[in-house]
């Protein structure tokens, strides 16, 4: 009579992947912030998180004084090392699509006006203070920037929201 144990066979069970899920992920990416933060003695500004719009304009901008000598300014926690939450990003989609298998290339219809599309975001965003969490502790604050900032924000929501049912009723 077999058993359970023997009905398994030890090379599937050589091959098996670890489970990887967001509670891990976002476990290792604190402790590696944590110890990056100890490593470069970085002390980051009030309000400034994760914030895909700050961290490319200061990596940008540090890339551009330590390369060509320029005096661009960056914000206090990019002066040692460049903030690299946009690489990090763009990396961990692409793994996450790739171990999924959900990676495929895509073309835009208009690449130029997309192109214009998140030059008009990216500057709206800088314009701003930022992202939109950045730009809520600055209205909870009561910091007039972040209150024109945020009904900019919902305005900008609620028209998108109706072109976007106009374009899907036609």
């Amino acid at each position: 009579m077999a058993t359970v144990i023997d009905s398994i066979s030890p090379a599937r069970t050589l091959h098996r992947r670890p489970r990887i899920t967001a509670t891990t992920t976002g476990i290792v990416a604190a402790l590696v912030a944590v110890i990056a933060g100890s490593v470069f003695d970085v002390r980051p500004p009030d309000a400034y998180g994760i914030c895909m719009a700050c961290h490319a304009r200061d990596l940008v901008d540090w890339t551009a004084n330590s390369v060509a000598g320029t005096r661009l300014t960056v914000a206090t926690v990019s002066l040692v090392f460049p903030v690299l939450t946009p690489i990090g990003v763009l990396l961990g989609a692409l793994l996450a699509a790739h171990a999924n298998r959900e990676f495929r290339w895509q073309r835009p219809e208009h690449p130029l006006k997309t192109f214009l599309y998140g030059v008009v975001v990216m500057n709206g965003a800088l314009l701003a203070g930022g992202c939109s969490i950045r730009l809520l502790l600055r209205t909870a604050t009561g910091e007039t920037l972040g209150i024109i900032g945020f009904g900019a924000l919902a305005a900008g929501v609620i028209v998108a929201t109706q072109w976007l049912r106009w374009r899907a009723a036609r």
